[in-house]
């Protein structure tokens, strides 16, 4: 006798799955229990999707890293994150892509450290710790650390390639707002008395930030901490505090 098998399977899922649901949606509560079977399912398959995600960005950072991101290949970051083609094209499509997430995952890091810019008493302080914290989170491992090489490698690619270039003004146009947002306050209130343009000086301070954040210091032996004074210097120098 021959089976179908299509309809052998169709049989199973309809008398022994179906009946099975169909009593949770009659059931009392039911739209609750089953509100809760699919955010569960979701939720764990959303969960499931950045632990990947996380594993293949941590795979790009290193190929990045170790060849540039011209010498590595998507087949070296397959390699590097053990999953297959296939598999790592689901979740990112292109080198781009990946530089993508990773710049983004760069702006809300920084855009967390700059929220913190209120909580302190004039705006020099909050400048200088500010530049520190930056510092700290891309040498937060010291010298076996790839934050501060990878950040002067996107950085680099930006010049050569519009996607990534397009990527690295957004984080940038993001902390520029926020800077430009906290030094024109403390100007409109009488705090300082910048040296030129607010937007021009806030473009510069960030510049030296940069500068500074891919020289990697703390990679150097240089503590954290000692950067502090030269920060300090900077942010007097160009906003002149005025004496109350």
């Amino acid at each position: 006798m021959r089976v179908n098998i299509r309809s052998f399977l169709w049989y199973l899922v309809t008398d022994s799955i179906l009946p099975k649901q169909s009593k949770l949606l009659t059931d009392d509560g039911s739209d609750r229990e089953s509100g809760c079977f699919v955010a569960k399912l979701f939720g764990k398959r959303a969960q499931n999707r950045e632990v990947q995600e996380a594993r293949i960005l941590e795979a790009a950072t290193n190929c990045f890293v170790r060849a540039g991101f011209r010498g590595a290949s998507m087949n070296d970051i397959c390699s590097e994150a053990g999953m297959s083609p296939g598999a790592l094209y689901r979740y990112f499509p292109s080198k781009e892509s990946l530089i993508e997430a990773i710049v983004a995952g760069h702006r809300k890091a920084s855009a967390e450290i700059l929220d913190r810019m209120s909580g302190y008493g004039n705006i020099i302080d909050a400048l200088v710790m500010v530049g520190l914290d930056h510092v700290r989170q891309k040498s937060a491992n010291g010298v076996d650390d790839a934050s501060a090489r990878l950040f002067a490698e996107v950085r680099a690619e930006a010049i050569r390639n519009e996607a990534v270039a397009a990527q690295c003004e957004l984080y940038e146009g993001q902390m520029r707002e926020k800077l430009l947002s906290a030094v024109g306050a403390a100007k409109a209130r009488g705090e300082i008395d910048p040296v030129g343009d607010l937007e021009l000086v806030v473009a510069s301070l960030a510049a030296m930030g940069e500068g500074i954040i891919m020289r990697n210091f703390p990679a150097q032996g240089v503590p954290v901490e000692a950067l502090e004074p030269m920060f300090r210097a900077l942010a007097v120098g160009i906003l002149r505090p005025v004496q109350a």
